[in-house]
């Protein structure tokens, strides 16, 4: 297979590229699981943080704290855990090259899950 052809595999319809720094696995999931891709402002602001957000440490003890953040999986993930499924398998995002210029996030919702693609589209542009 040459170059230009392994360039095209991993290519969107209508000129959308894969997001960036992505293994063989999620590659495949980008490029041939069906589905909506919508592309949202990069988030930034306060989020309040409690023991069901599994990423931050609790060792200090459950409580709730406001911190600063921009990390989309702290912004977008309980909405779309709780209306959608699960990240890697019903959702994912990625930052492709094109979304560092505008400040943007892409993600890739399945296509039985489309209305909700619509939802998040419009509360987070």
């Amino acid at each position: 297979m040459s170059r230009l052809e392994a360039k095209k595999l991993f290519e969107f319809r209508k000129g959308r590229y894969l997001p960036c720094g992505l293994n063989m696995v999620e590659r495949a999931w980008w490029r041939f699981v069906p589905g909506v891709v919508i592309n949202v402002r990069w988030p930034v602001g306060e989020v309040v943080i409690d023991e069901s957000m599994k990423q931050w440490d609790w060792t200090i003890g459950p409580s709730k704290y406001i911190v600063e953040s921009a990390d989309p999986n702290d912004h977008y993930r309980p909405w779309l855990e709780k209306h959608v499924g699960r990240q890697g398998w019903d959702w994912n995002w990625g930052m492709a090259d094109r979304d560092a210029t505008d400040n943007r996030l892409t993600i890739k919702i399945r296509r039985k899950h489309q209305e909700c693609a619509i939802i998040a589209k419009m509360m987070w542009s």
